[in-house]
């Protein structure tokens, strides 16, 4: 009989429902920390799009030059070349990369570039740079030619 009154339990109180707002100091840490992230997060952006102001102009002048097709195909492929060899100098090992000519920056190029590009049309480019002459040897296409610059500009690094 006294187990049957041990079993028998009273009703549970519960305590008042606690009201829901942004009014504690918890809340108002964990703002805190996410505009602190916030701003951080921007600043980086930021940084990065100022680092690669040199990729930006660079492509954009190659976009320039592909649309003078008044000027010879030669002109155009040196000064091309000139771009992307400004554009690794910002980048990599300056004594390395200015060192490098003819066909040892053609391999520096495809190896950035992950496929041999350039030393399949190297004939072509360095008859126009060296010699001011394009021999185009019927695989060699200017607008192909751009694009796969402004790809390696793009994703050199």
């Amino acid at each position: 009989m006294l187990q049957e009154k041990n079993i028998e339990l009273s009703p549970i109180l519960e305590p008042a429902p606690i009201p829901f707002t942004m009014d504690t100091l918890g809340w108002k840490i964990v703002f805190f920390l996410l505009v602190i992230f916030m701003l951080y997060i921007a600043y980086k952006v930021y940084i990065k799009y100022k680092s690669n102001a040199y990729r930006r102009e660079a492509v954009s002048q190659i976009i320039a030059l592909k649309t003078k097709e008044k000027e010879a195909t030669s002109t155009l492929i040196s000064q091309v070349m000139f771009l992307m060899k400004q554009t690794a100098l910002q980048t990599y090992n300056r004594k390395e990369v200015a060192a490098l000519q003819g066909e040892s920056w053609l391999a520096f190029l495809d190896k950035k570039l992950n496929k041999p590009y350039f030393l399949n049309h190297q004939e072509v480019i360095a008859s126009a740079i060296y010699k001011n002459e394009f021999n185009n040897t019927g695989t060699f296409n200017f607008n192909e030619f751009t694009e796969t610059c402004i790809t390696w500009i793009k994703k050199h690094a």
